[in-house]
């Protein structure tokens, strides 16, 4: 890692994005006060009415800004010509490995940054609420708590952007390219979702046999993951969260250093680093829209079968093998349609 890190390309970035962290900085101190405050408004109201005095930890939801930031950030220090700017780099004393590592070492330090003003943020709260934090249960814990999470989920967010730009040659591509790739994750993993209700119509009828044995535990969820109550019995199910995240963060490593050798400026096309991803990305796209089209489909013609009274009803024998194989099959040629347009119309821009 030390050879690859540079002083002259950590200076030119943070001059180029000095601006932008400054702003950002500042908006996000202001919507973690707003997060905390809210937080510190629901405790009061609960204590009032004798319900918990035990503070919340935050839905992951409310962060969304702060990968906003972090992608404008990465836009005014990258620069519009990413390929050019990239080429120009290469042909000096820097190699391709450099820049990007020392993108990432960037965007880091900039995390930390936004770590330390959540903090600073929360310590304000602290100062001016001192004597009701003081019969609130697990205020510094549950700080603790989101200050490991805003670096975890950060690191993996970051790997996650520098990943996909490496993808694409072409940055306002790149940009445009985060955003479908984000809707298309979000599209598969509702039709997952849906899917995966399908067998839990099963679970629901050994629930309603045996008793409701999910939601007893529903006080006891891995608060990394949601929102919820800190209880001093859940530091296990946090620790074995922190362990999963940490993994994910080294596969994540490995993705970015197998994307960086793959994307080759020599070979590259007007939209995408290399042929290999053009695929790729195309196949995932179009699974996206046949994700989307299909669940539009079910919503139409087997809402009556799937839904009654506003819920799931169990899918049981031809029902069920009906549902699975109109999605299969839906899917599958949606997204075979989608490719080849998608394919034609690269064809015809480029």
């Amino acid at each position: 890692m030390r050879k690859y890190l540079n002083k002259g390309l950590l200076y030119e970035w943070f001059t180029a994005s000095k601006v932008p962290i400054l702003i950002g900085l500042i908006t996000w101190g202001i919507v973690a006060h707003m997060i905390l405050k809210s937080d510190i408004m629901l405790i009061k109201n609960e204590i009032a009415q004798a319900e918990s005095n035990s503070f919340y930890t935050v839905d992951l939801g409310e962060y969304f800004i702060l990968g906003v930031i972090f992608l404008a950030i990465y836009i005014f220090a990258s620069g519009v010509s990413k390929r050019n700017t990239t080429m120009f780099l290469c042909s000096g004393p820097y190699t391709k490995k450099q820049i990007k590592i020392n993108e990432l070492i960037c965007l880091l330090i900039t995390l930390g940054l936004f770590i330390l003003m959540y903090v600073y943020i929360a310590f304000t709260i602290y100062v001016r609420n001192n004597e009701l934090i003081f019969i609130i249960n697990g205020f510094p814990q549950v700080i603790l708590i989101e200050v490991i999470r805003l670096l975890l989920f950060g690191i993996i967010g970051i790997l996650l952007m520098l990943v996909i730009d490496l993808l694409f040659s072409n940055s306002i591509m790149a940009y445009f390219g985060m955003m479908a790739l984000g809707v298309s994750t979000i599209c598969i993993f509702e039709k997952f979702t849906t899917i995966m209700n399908y067998f839990r119509s099963y679970e629901r009828i050994m629930n309603n046999i045996f008793g409701n044995i999910i939601h007893n535990n529903v006080d006891h969820i891995n608060i990394l993951f949601f929102r919820g109550r800190f209880y001093e019995d859940q530091l296990g199910m946090i620790l074995k969260g922190i362990i999963f995240l940490v993994v994910s963060i080294g596969i994540m490593l490995l993705i970015f250093n197998i994307s960086e050798k793959r994307a080759k400026l020599e070979t590259s096309s007007k939209i995408f680093s290399c042929k290999a991803n053009e695929n790729m990305i195309l196949v995932y796209l179009s699974l996206g829209i046949g994700a989307f089209i299909n669940i539009i489909i079910t919503d139409i013609f087997f809402r009556h079968s799937i839904y009654r009274n506003g819920e799931m009803t169990p899918l049981l024998n031809s029902d069920l093998v009906k549902m699975l194989a109109t999605d299969v099959i839906s899917i599958g040629v949606i997204t075979f349609i989608s490719y080849k347009i998608i394919k034609k119309v690269l064809k015809i821009i480029g």
